[in-house]
Parts: C-alpha cells; structure tokens; sequence
C-alpha cells in the first residue's frame, strides 16, 4: 500500500510539472487582430477578421462582428479587395492586409 502511494505521488508530480513546464502556443487558427489609430491618436479599433464568405458574385468579409464587401467604409478605412484568404483595406495614407490564418510557421 505504501508502494502504491509513492508511486500515484510521483506520477502526480510528473505529469503536473510536464503540464506547468509546457510553452503556451497561439492557435494559427485564431484570426490576428490589428490596431488602428485614428488621426491624431484619439480613437483606436481594434479590427478581427474573424470569416470571408463566398457568395455566387462576390466575396464578403466579418470584421469585428460585422459583414462588409469591396466598398465598405470601416472607420477611416475603405475595404478595397476581398480573396479566399484575406481583406485588403486602405485609406490615404496606408494599405493593411489582414489575414484569416497566421502562416507563420513555428519551430
């Protein structure tokens, strides 16, 4: 009996210490967020590709919560192309692509 208690306690310590030694990894799956300031630094979006839905003409982005197509205004931005994989918006001073997966590849 006492073997046996010994042995469930070092199992316990392993299998705990292998569980608080394991490095927290971020889902590739997991739509990445942007930040946007506004002019003059007083707002800030955050804005979350979250799906692209293909339709029979065109393709439309959730963003945020909220559905848009090529041609949409969100906040200062124009959403200019939507693909299979990405949402391209832009205003008069940059472009920001945001993608549905991160591709960044892990070691």
């Amino acid at each position: 009996m006492k073997n046996l208690s010994l042995y469930s306690m070092g199992m316990f310590c392993i299998v705990f210490s292998a569980f608080s030694a394991a490095e927290v990894l971020r889902d590739p799956t997991q739509p990445s967020n942007i930040t946007i300031t506004g002019k003059g630094g007083t707002t800030t979006s955050d804005l979350s590709l979250q799906s692209i839905i293909k339709t029979e003409t065109q393709y439309k982005a959730i963003i945020s919560a909220q559905v848009y197509k090529s041609g949409d205004e969100i906040g200062e931005f124009r959403v200019l192309t939507i693909n299979a994989n990405s949402v391209l918006l832009a205003n008069d001073d940059k472009q920001i692509k945001l993608e549905l997966y991160d591709y960044e590849i892990k070691k």
